[in-house]
């Protein structure tokens, strides 16, 4: 048999990976079997090599996710005057979610870039030559990822229900919010409460204003309407009062006692004063919150008490049941059969009478029961669907954060086949593999809503099918077993031939092939 020696020139420093299998050292090159490096300085390095890309991968994919959110709040935000101190609150809280789910796709391409420039540049076919196993390789992230995984289910229960209740409360008070008046020529104006302006011109500089038209209704049972030539528009101190002092105009009104009755009166100066032109910020509390407001501790008491309400609307289907076939049976007991709550009064037969009306009468009971027991079953199911709502939640926030742990798996053997430690190959791969994940997920709960599938199915799915490939892949790239179809195979390794190894004073490496012990 045969292995492969990594030879190192006289004098040169020994190469770090040597020092993780001492006895294959002391066999295949006569050196000590002593530690060269520490264990605890490699897993450093493995875990450098994934810091950087990582954190860098997350600030770029956050900046994604906070960019595709901008558009859906500044206009709304800005047009309504609000503080900077709002606009950033705005941001902060709704910052949570995003960071729930950059930090799985982080850690994704954190792994495609790390293994992807270790293989790039052999130094894991280095390692692998010097007794280390590509799972020892990934054990420093697989437990990095474990720690995230765990902090992120943290998050999800104790910040992000949070948050996203202070975030829901904060942009419905900005709704309520009437937006800064911003009055532009020939536009009619009609957030201002009571009233609708039309001004055909303005000097923004003197504040001179022409073509005034006003429509009062502030009473409805006297509307008007001021038209002017010509005036000046102020605002009031505090903002929330328009001036308008107006020159050579009317006002034409209709008399509130007599509708038959018209009034127009001429002025040379009037001023008018249009109030509530905005309306004081002002931030409101709830104690309501949905699904995505609360912890899985909070959800889980509002399923169990779901599911003892469930239990009468079952007792209740069962008895009206059993009561009708004990009827139809001509079994039941009369004090069973004359229940009040049960629209079988005299569902008993009789001898007789005429057949049609008792046939009829039979009938119109059972349309009575059937209508029942659709009612109760229609509860049933109102309550059913509640709990796999909150059932899809609370296995998202533990299926999300597992992706941490499922992406590491996958992301190592795909950085290694691909042998390129860049940032586009990376964040394409990951893009590719979280779309595949958030379809599932989208999809797993689209069908857990309309009871195709479980909601454990729904949000676990996901995480146990490429959890699965990349355990596959894993064990493939350490056994050196070719799972991949010739041509991906060639697509993903397919580079110009990088830099000889060097030591550490640049001595290039050699390797030969010996005889194994």
């Amino acid at each position: 048999m045969t292995g492969t020696r990594t030879e190192l020139p006289t004098g040169g420093a020994q190469i770090d990976w040597i020092a993780l299998a001492p006895q294959r050292c002391a066999v295949e090159t006569g050196c000590d079997p002593v530690y060269i490096q520490p264990v605890r300085r490699f897993d450093r390095y493995i875990l450098r090599e994934h810091n950087g890309p990582f954190w860098f991968a997350l600030v770029v994919i956050t900046l994604v996710l906070v960019i595709d959110f901008v558009p859906d709040v500044v206009s709304m935000v800005i047009s309504k005057g609000l503080a900077t101190s709002v606009i950033i609150q705005v941001f902060v809280l709704n910052l949570s979610w995003m960071l729930a789910l950059s930090v799985p796709m982080a850690v994704l391409s954190g792994t495609l870039m790390a293994f992807g420039r270790l293989s790039s540049d052999s130094e894991i076919l280095a390692m692998k030559a010097s007794g280390v196993s590509l799972y020892r390789i990934i054990a420093p992230i697989l437990l990095l990822s474990a720690v995230l995984g765990v902090a992120l289910v943290e998050f999800n229960n104790e910040v992000l229900p949070d948050a996203n209740h202070q975030a829901r409360l904060l942009m419905s008070d900005i709704r309520r919010k009437r937006p800064t008046l911003d009055l532009k020529p020939n536009v009619m104006e009609d957030r201002i409460p009571g009233y609708h302006l039309l001004i055909k011109s303005m000097d923004q500089k003197t504040s001179a204003i022409a073509g005034v038209t006003i429509f009062d209704q502030k009473d409805q049972g006297a509307p008007r309407t001021v038209v002017a030539k010509t005036g000046v528009m102020n605002y009031s101190a505090d903002g929330r009062t328009l001036i308008l002092r107006l020159s050579d105009g009317e006002i034409h009104e209709v008399d509130p006692a007599d509708p038959r009755k018209y009034r127009r009166t001429a002025f040379q100066q009037q001023v008018f004063y249009l109030g509530g032109v905005e309306d004081e910020w002002s931030r409101t509390s709830s104690d309501y919150r949905t699904d995505r407001e609360k912890s899985s501790a909070q959800m889980k008491e509002d399923i169990a008490a779901w599911r003892q309400a469930i239990v009468p609307h079952h007792s209740e289907i069962n008895r009206v049941c059993s009561t009708m076939v004990s009827a139809l049976l001509l079994t039941a007991p009369a004090t069973a059969v004359s229940d009040v709550s049960l629209p079988l009064a005299d569902v008993t037969f009789q001898p007789s009478g005429d057949s049609a009306v008792i046939r009829q009468r039979a009938l119109d009971r059972v349309r009575r029961v059937t209508s029942l027991i659709q009612r109760e079953e229609a509860a049933v199911d109102s309550q059913e669907r509640l709990i796999n709502q909150y059932l899809i939640e609370i296995y998202k926030k533990y299926s999300i954060p597992a992706a941490c742990v499922v992406f590491v798996l996958v992301g190592c053997p795909l950085g290694v086949l691909a042998r390129r430690g860049g940032f586009g190959v990376g964040i394409g791969v990951s893009l590719g593999l979280f779309l595949v994940y958030w379809a599932f997920l989208i999809g797993g709960e689209e069908l857990a809503d309309r009871e195709f599938i479980s909601p454990f199915t729904a949000m676990w799915s996901a995480d146990i099918l490429i959890g699965g490939i990349g355990l596959v892949l894993l064990w493939s790239v350490t056994n050196e077993i070719t799972l991949l179809p010739r041509a991906i195979k060639e697509r993903l390794t397919s580079r110009r031939a990088g830099p000889p190894m060097r030591t550490q004073n640049g001595t290039p490496l050699v390797t030969q092939k010996v005889a194994s012990p």
